[in-house]
């Protein structure tokens, strides 16, 4: 049975933002996938704790905020009742940890009663008793996922091997960000909390403020691989595979302390829609801020091929960059250069930086995939991007910008290939 709930956290001065828990109805994704809204600002949740309000990561510890359940636990002595930035903490760290239709209430220090509701259910032993190891780094993978260091509210996609999360994936959740894991409960022999992620194969596609991909400032977490994808780096896919790409990693292997091995893992996929900095959403956008001039969502938007078939599709071969449509082009012969191109009506500036979206499906067998630009009066630019440079399974982005002393008449795609190939095109951004 689906499940929708939410949580709204805003805080100033410590553990500051919003999460809000849903999980929408798609036949894709496993029921128990989660999708929830990240909103922890910097300004407090740091690599030393959550210093604004003093509450550090050792107190928890040492003041017994994971040796006792949550029932007995006196949350005043901890001083996270008697603070906003206390409460909204434990407000979050409840939602994490406790499932649906459990709560708890606790007094501050006037003796006004707070109540917190739990909804993912990772540690649901917490409730009545000590918080041990997987609970602690279920707890932390939990917190870790939903950090935004810019304070911008933005939905996210969090699935695991967790009864709590599940696997699966969801259309209006393309871009696989990536996979959080860690203790940030306890300090390390290096003095430092547990706390990182690796990069999914969409942590630069769409990318949000505050999130991984971005210019982050204060994040509290760190990715010890010097290069490349969380597979690529000792994580190990899911077994659940969605249209055969893994829903995640089950399992990721990084640390600067003695423990390397984490089997907590929570993976994120990002959305590529914009919102503001209250949280609304911005129509007509991409995650990242670029305006969507083509998005297929009624019809080809007079895009054509002289060589193959294009459709609109909304299979479930792949999922929508944006929207729940998208331009597929079909071809079904041999070595060839296939050309999708757009209408000849545009008058795009010098400078202007176009952006396509293509998906490759995994058994392609494309070559080179090449965006263009048709000048005024009949000369054309493009720059190569052979397959190799891409993701096969994903969304990619390709760009091309019009040349200065010129005007783009047309836009379009040329896929250069061995053989039958589908390819997918969406929200295409000037």
């Amino acid at each position: 049975m689906r499940r929708i709930s939410t949580l709204s956290l805003s805080l100033a001065t410590a553990l500051a933002g919003s999460a809000c828990e849903q999980l929408s109805d798609d036949s894709q994704a496993d029921d128990s996938a989660l999708t929830s809204e990240n909103g922890f600002s910097m300004n407090g949740f740091t690599m030393n704790g959550f210093t604004m309000n003093g509450l550090s990561i050792n107190g928890f510890t040492m003041n017994g905020f994971t040796t006792n359940g949550f029932t007995t636990n006196g949350f005043a002595m901890n001083g996270l009742m008697s603070v906003d930035g206390g409460r909204k903490l434990l407000e979050y760290i409840v939602k994490c940890a406790l499932p649906d239709n459990h709560s708890i209430t606790k007094q501050d220090q006037y003796g006004h009663p707070y109540t917190f509701e739990g909804h993912l259910g990772l540690a649901p032993a917490w409730e009545n008793g000590a918080c041990d190891g997987p609970c602690k780094r279920w707890v932390s993978a939990c917190m870790l996922a939903h950090v935004n260091t810019a304070g911008v509210h933005i939905p996210i996609n969090v699935v695991g091997q967790n009864s709590g999360l599940g696997w699966g994936q969801e259309p209006d959740y393309p871009n696989q960000e990536g996979t959080f894991f860690g203790n940030i409960f306890e300090a390390n022999n290096a003095g430092l909390p547990d706390a990182y992620y690796c990069n999914g194969p969409g942590f630069d596609k769409d990318v949000v403020a505050g999130r991984i991909g971005a210019n982050q400032a204060g994040a509290p977490y760190r990715n010890l691989f010097a290069s490349g994808y969380c597979h690529l780096n000792g994580c190990v896919p899911s077994d659940a595979k969605t249209n055969n790409v893994p829903d995640g990693y089950k399992a990721c292997t990084m640390g600067e302390g003695p423990m390397t091995a984490w089997n907590e893992t929570i993976t994120v996929w990002r959305q590529n829609k914009s919102y503001n900095a209250a949280g609304a959403l911005v129509g007509g956008k991409t995650a990242d801020g670029r305006t969507i001039r083509y998005d297929f969502e009624s019809d080809v938007n007079g895009w054509g091929s002289s060589n193959t078939q294009l459709v609109l599709s909304s299979s479930n071969s792949t999922v929508a960059q944006s929207g729940s449509r998208f331009l597929k082009a079909v071809y079904n012969s041999g070595a060839t250069t296939v050309r999708v191109s757009s209408p000849a009506n545009l008058a795009l500036a010098a400078g202007t930086e176009v952006s396509f979206y293509l998906y490759l499906a995994s058994d392609s067998k494309l070559t080179y995939i090449n965006p263009f630009v048709k000048k005024t009066g009949g000369n054309e630019w493009k720059v190569s991007n052979p397959v190799s440079s891409v993701l096969k399974g994903s969304w990619n982005i390709v760009t091309i910008t019009v040349p200065a002393g010129s005007t783009g008449s047309q836009v379009g795609v040329e896929f250069k290939t061995s053989g039958a190939f589908n390819a997918y095109v969406d929200a295409i951004t000037w």
